[in-house]
């Protein structure tokens, strides 16, 4: 790996000029550590998962705390949300330290910038970090130095945290480069508009980067890994750890190694648990030990497939296809029951593959555009259901259900459903009919 050097004063000499050369120099990018979270969607796990998952985020920062002491680059930065929540456990504020104190022990410095979920506040003078790190404020952004052992100027690091968890001020905007001519870097924790996200927490644009005359901008907030510009260099770094089924694949953190004023960026696995959505298609499926023994091959691949790093992955299966199978899968219970079977010895392998849920997206084995022309209660019931899921909006269909999610009680327990997952569960209630008007 390239290590901070000496390069500043170092000369080419080309078509009769003397040609600067910038430094060379490496860091890490980090961002999103959520340290101490808790994971989502995941209830009734054996005690193995459930020990492995509470460690998930301690062990992917000691894997980055392994990594730069290793590779020593020249500094850390972790661009926001290194905690889950603004009142950060002690557990998590420990390990931070820990890890801090130990790259400082091998000369890799520190920079940090608070985010949406652990704006900086009060709390954070309660532990003195060591002279290594450095914390940005909030009032503005500020600028640090990086120089060589013998003071030459190795870059400059821009950065600003964030001061409460829904921050809305436009923060890109206040990064300017100093008049120093080296390769300089921007930590930012924010939301690009060019990238979907729920929710816009300090609003960036590609313009605001490049305005900014900084070469690359390290930032946080989006999980996924993406590079979101190359002039200017500008990366989410992604989580180093996943939380959800919706976070799928590796996690880690990208080395970013800087020579003569170009920047290369390469990605570390940090992560120890994998989630993953699994389709299997069931058509040609007809009995459940056999559903049961496809199964048993497809996490018997999954666990060979999955990087050196990972201790277990936990899986969604979705289940695809016309199968005759459909409607004893939809009987109240069945799934649950297909569930823990499958779960069933598969602990004491390693990696352990851990199903956490069957999603059936699969279809009965009948024609059902026949089943609707039928003059019966089934081919009416049929219709209705076609009529609201084929018009144009679903504001009909929405209405249908207005009793049910319009409820007191139902307002306190149920999330209200996007017309993607309304259609979703329009479609599902005529397999539904369909077991219980079809006669045996």
């Amino acid at each position: 790996m390239l290590k901070a050097s000496l390069c500043i004063q170092q000369y080419n000499v080309h078509k009769g000029r003397l040609l600067s050369m910038k430094p060379t120099f490496s860091f890490i990018h980090a961002a999103d550590l959520h340290l101490d979270a808790a994971f989502k969607g995941v209830a009734h796990v054996s005690p193995k998962v459930a020990e492995v998952l509470r460690s998930a985020t301690f062990e992917a920062l000691e894997r980055l705390t392994q990594l730069a002491c290793s590779e020593r680059p020249a500094f850390v930065v972790l661009a926001g949300d290194i905690y889950n929540k603004e009142d950060q456990s002690l557990k998590a504020r420990f390990a931070l330290l820990d890890a801090c104190k130990r790259m400082g022990e091998a000369g890799v410095r520190v920079f940090i910038v608070h985010g949406n979920h652990d704006p900086l506040v009060e709390t954070e003078k309660s532990f003195s970090f060591p002279d290594n790190v450095y914390v940005f404020g909030t009032a503005g952004v500020e600028q640090v130095r990086v120089e060589t052992a013998e003071g030459d100027l190795l870059t400059v690091v821009h950065g600003i945290s964030h001061g409460k968890h829904n921050e809305r001020r436009k923060l890109a905007r206040q990064y300017k480069r100093t008049d120093d001519s080296v390769f300089q870097v921007a930590v930012l924790h924010c939301t690009v508009d060019s990238v979907a996200a729920s929710e816009q927490y300090a609003p960036a644009s590609v313009a605001d980067f490049t305005k900014s005359g900084i070469d690359y901008w390290a930032l946080g907030h989006i999980h996924e890994q993406q590079i979101v510009s190359r002039e200017p260099l500008v990366a989410y770094s992604g989580n180093i750890q996943g939380l959800h089924i919706n976070e799928q694949g590796e996690r880690g953190c990208l080395f970013v190694s800087v020579e003569n004023g170009q920047a290369s960026t390469t990605h570390h696995t940090l992560g120890t648990v994998e989630w993953k959505i699994e389709p299997i298609d069931i058509s040609t499926i007809e009995q459940f030990d056999v559903l049961e023994e496809v199964v048993e091959h497809r996490f018997e691949e999954i666990a060979q497939q999955v990087s050196e790093q990972c201790k277990g992955v936990i899986v969604r299966l979705v289940l695809e296809g016309r199968s005759v199978l459909d409607g004893e899968l939809r009987k109240n219970g069945a799934v649950t029951e297909l569930t823990e079977r499958i779960r069933e010895g598969q602990m004491n392998n390693s990696p352990f593959v851990w199903l956490k849920d069957i999603e059936l997206a699969c279809k009965p084995d009948v024609d059902i555009d026949t089943m609707r022309s039928r003059p019966d209660l089934l081919g009416e019931a049929l219709t209705v259901a076609d009529q609201l899921i084929t018009a144009d909006d679903t504001d009909e269909l929405r209405e249908s259900v207005s009793e049910l999610f319009g409820s007191p009680a139902s307002k306190r327990n149920l999330t209200i459903l996007s017309d993607a997952e309304l259609v979703q569960l329009a479609e599902e209630a005529q397999y539904l009919c369909l077991d219980l008007l079809e006669a045996e």
